[in-house]
């Protein structure tokens, strides 16, 4: 499964929600409840692929908080931004009102792609996330659509 090669990298998922997938039965898991996702506006991930492979996901597992991971071979070269672009142009099309996201403060590069994006920072918390035993802090962000 492509996608497991992405998640089970311990750089990739540095700053994801979850450890990283340790087998692709884990991955397997991740993605069939992505696709049976209970309901309208509670499902609403797409799989990101250049020249024909996958190299991430975007998407709402609970709308209007979403997130965004992509393999760091692809980082830097405007895929994440494009696919975030393009979700924000699906959910407006699709009559959402907001988008919302949750950044590690670590987390640069993704803070600086919710900015160009024209997400606000509305706050700050510590200690948010357990994750792998250790935890992690909050930056929250909204768009309005």
């Amino acid at each position: 499964m492509p996608l497991h090669a992405i998640m089970r990298d311990q750089v990739t998922m540095r700053f994801w929600s979850t450890p990283p997938h340790a087998s692709p039965a884990t991955t397997e898991e991740f993605v069939a409840k992505m696709i049976a996702a209970p309901g309208e506006g509670s499902d609403d991930d797409f799989v990101i692929e250049a020249a024909g492979l996958v190299i991430g996901k975007v998407g709402a597992w609970r709308l209007p908080d979403f997130g965004y991971l992509l393999d760091p071979a692809m980082w830097g070269r405007g895929y994440a931004s494009d696919a975030v672009a393009a979700f924000i142009a699906h959910r407006r099309r699709s009559g959402s009102r907001e988008l919302t996201a949750d950044t590690d403060p670590r987390n640069e590069a993704s803070m600086r792609l919710l900015r160009r994006q024209g997400f606000v920072e509305k706050g700050r918390a510590e200690r948010t996330w357990l994750i792998g035993g250790e935890w992690f802090d909050s930056v929250y962000w909204r768009l309005g659509l």
